[in-house]
C-alpha cells in the first residue's frame, strides 16, 4: 500500500525577511515619488522634512536649547536625519505589520494596498501649514494616492520574493534590498535638497546692493586716542560681521523663498486703518543705518551666537502710526512666512529704535536674515526679532510667542556679557601678550570692562574702544606680562547703568546664559 507523503511548506530566511525588505521597497517608492512630487509642485512639502519641522516646533524650550548649544546648526540637520531614518524605519514595520495580520495568507492580501495609510494620516497630522504651501486638506487629497501606490509596490515586490524557488528568492531579497535601500536613501537627499526649490528658487536677494531714495545713512564716531591699537589683535572679533559670518539660528529648517512682487505686510488688529504694504511700497517710507548687535538667547557665555551688523529698515512707529492705535493696545505681534511669531510691548513697538529691516551691511536684507523684511528691536535676543515679516497685529492683552509657549522668557533682555577672544583656552604665552575680545550689553552699553589673571582675586581694568553705536558690541584689549606658571584668566563687564555683570553662572534657558568667561593658559 502507497502513501501520498506530505511535504511541508519550507521557511527560509529570505520568506521571513521578504515581508520587511518589500516594507522598505514600499517606502523607497513612497520618498521617491514625495521628492519627484514637491519638486514637479512646490506647494507640496515634501514630508521627511515638514514632520521634523512639526518636531522641531514641538520640542521643549530646554531640550532645543540643549541641542542648539552643544551642535549648532548640526541640531537641526540631525533632527531631520533622525526623522529620516524614522520614515524608512516605518517602511519596515508596515511590511511586518502586513506579515502579523495577514498570518499564512502571504501573497495577494489587500493588506499590502493599505499598509501605509497610517502613515500617510500621521504625516497630515503632523503637517505644518506654510502660507507659500497647500493647506492641511488639499495636502491629505494630493498625498493620499501616493502612499496607496506605495502600498501596492510593497505588494509586487513581496510576491516577487516569496513566488520563485528557494535559492532564487534569496537572490530576489538581497537584490531588493540593497535597490530599496539605494532608491530610498537617493529620494532622501533627492527630497531634502528640495530640488523643486531649488530649481525655481528665485536669486538670494542679499547678493543685490540696497537702493532706497530716502535713508538716513549711519555716521561713524570719530575715532578716540588708542582705537587703532585694537586694529592689529590677531583673533581679535572684528568691529562688523560679515554677512556670510554672521550667525544664524532659525527654528525653519529651509528658509522660505518669498517672491518681493507678490508679498505683502499685512498691518491689522486694534487699529483705525488696516492696510497692507508691498514690498516697494515699505521701501518708500523713510529707511535709517544702525549698527546693531545681535544675539541668540542660545548663546553660552563665551560661544560665538552674537554678531554685528549694519542693518537698514524702516521705523516701526512710521507704519503704526499711520494705521492708527487704539487706545486698548497693549502689544503688536508680528508673525513670520514660516509660522514663527513674537510681540513687542506697545511702548517698545513705538520707540523710534524698533525697525523693519530691509537691508544688511549695505545689500538687501539676505534670504537667510528674513527677506523682504524682519522686526529689528534693541536689547532683546533674537527671538524676538521674526524674520521673512508677513503680518503685524496689534492685540489687547499679552502674547505669548513661539519660545515663550515652550518656556523660555518672555522680555528677552539681553545680559550683559563679555567673551575672551585672545589668547584661546590653553595656550602657552610669550613674556607679554594681549587679552582681548567683546563685551555686550543690549541698549544699555558698556561703560568698563576688566581681566583678572589671577583666578579672580584681583580685577584690572581693560582698554575699551569707541562703539559703532549705542546697540553695539565693544572691543576690549589688557596687556599683560604673565609671569611663568600657570594662569586662570576671566573677564567681566559693566553696563552703561554701571551695572556689573553677574559670576552667577547660569544656562541659556530660559532667560540666557550668564557668568565670567575664563580661560586657562601658561607661561
Amino acid at each position: 500500500m502507497t502513501t501520498a507523503a506530505t511535504t511541508a511548506p519550507t521557511v527560509t530566511a529570505s520568506s521571513s525577511r521578504a515581508p520587511a525588505v518589500a516594507g522598505l521597497a514600499g517606502t523607497a517608492v513612497l520618498t521617491a515619488s514625495l521628492a519627484a512630487l514637491s519638486t514637479l509642485w512646490t506647494k507640496v512639502a515634501f514630508v521627511p522634512v515638514n514632520i521634523a519641522q512639526r518636531l522641531v516646533r514641538v520640542t521643549s524650550g530646554q531640550v532645543n536649547s540643549f541641542f542648539i548649544d552643544r551642535l549648532g546648526h548640526w541640531a537641526q540637520r540631525l533632527a531631520l536625519l533622525g526623522t529620516c531614518l524614522g520614515f524608512v524605519v516605518a517602511g519596515l514595520l508596515a511590511g511586518i505589520a502586513v506579515r502579523a495580520l495577514a498570518g499564512k495568507r502571504t501573497r495577494g492580501s489587500a493588506l499590502w494596498w493599505i499598509s501605509f495609510l497610517p502613515f500617510w494620516a500621521l504625516s497630515v497630522g503632523l503637517y505644518v501649514t506654510y502660507p507659500q504651501s497647500l493647506g492641511r486638506v488639499p495636502f491629505a487629497l494630493v498625498t493620499v494616492p501616493v502612499y496607496v501606490a506605495a502600498g501596492g509596490a510593497a505588494r509586487w515586490v513581496h510576491e516577487r520574493i516569496t513566488s520563485p524557488p528557494p535559492r532564487k528568492a534569496t537572490e530576489l531579497t538581497r537584490r531588493f534590498f540593497l535597490r530599496s535601500a539605494m532608491l530610498g536613501v537617493g529620494a532622501i537627499a533627492f527630497g531634502v535638497a528640495d530640488l523643486g526649490r531649488l530649481l525655481y528658487r528665485r536669486r538670494d536677494p542679499g547678493l543685490d546692493r540696497l537702493h532706497l531714495a530716502n535713508v538716513t545713512e549711519v555716521t561713524l564716531p570719530s575715532p578716540a586716542p588708542g582705537d587703532s591699537a585694537f586694529d592689529d589683535i590677531a583673533g581679535l572679533t572684528p568691529l562688523v560681521t560679515s554677512t556670510a559670518h554672521h550667525y544664524v539660528v532659525d527654528e525653519e529648517l529651509i528658509d522660505p523663498d518669498i517672491d518681493p512682487v507678490a508679498w505683502r505686510l499685512q498691518v491689522g488688529g486694534l487699529v483705525d486703518h488696516p492696510f497692507e504694504l508691498t514690498y516697494d511700497e515699505l521701501k518708500a517710507f523713510p529707511a535709517i543705518e544702525r549698527y546693531q548687535t545681535l544675539e541668540c538667547i542660545s548663546n553660552r557665555i563665551g560661544q560665538r551666537l552674537i554678531s554685528t551688523a549694519k542693518w537698514t529698515g524702516v521705523p516701526l512707529h512710521l507704519i503704526l502710526e499711520r494705521a492708527g492705535l487704539q487706545a486698548a493696545a497693549v502689544e503688536v505681534v508680528f508673525s513670520a512666512a514660516g509660522g514663527y511669531s513674537d510681540s513687542l510691548p506697545i511702548a517698545k513697538a513705538v520707540d523710534p529704535s524698533t525697525l523693519i529691516a530691509t537691508g544688511m551691511n549695505g545689500n538687501v536684507l539676505p534670504r537667510a536674515h528674513g527677506f523682504p523684511a524682519r522686526v529689528l528691536s534693541t536689547g532683546t535676543y533674537g527671538m524676538k526679532n521674526p524674520k521673512w515679516l508677513v503680518a503685524i497685529d496689534v492685540v489687547d492683552r499679552p502674547y505669548q510667542g513661539f519660545w515663550e509657549q515652550r518656556g523660555w522668557v518672555k522680555a528677552a533682555i539681553v545680559n550683559t556679557g563679555s567673551r575672551i577672544d585672545v589668547p584661546i583656552d590653553h595656550a602657552v604665552l610669550p613674556e607679554t601678550v594681549t587679552v582681548a575680545g567683546i563685551a555686550f550689553a543690549g541698549e544699555r552699553g558698556i561703560s568698563k570692562v576688566e581681566v583678572s589673571t589671577d583666578d579672580g582675586a584681583t580685577w584690572n581694568v581693560a582698554a575699551l574702544r569707541s562703539a559703532l553705536s549705542p546697540v553695539a558690541w565693544r572691543q576690549w584689549r589688557y596687556d599683560w606680562a604673565p609671569e611663568p606658571g600657570d594662569h586662570v584668566v576671566f573677564v567681566r563687564a559693566t553696563d552703561g547703568t554701571g551695572a556689573t555683570q553677574t559670576m552667577q553662572v547660569a544656562d541659556p534657558f530660559p532667560s540666557g546664559a550668564t557668568g565670567y568667561d575664563g580661560i586657562e593658559v601658561s607661561r
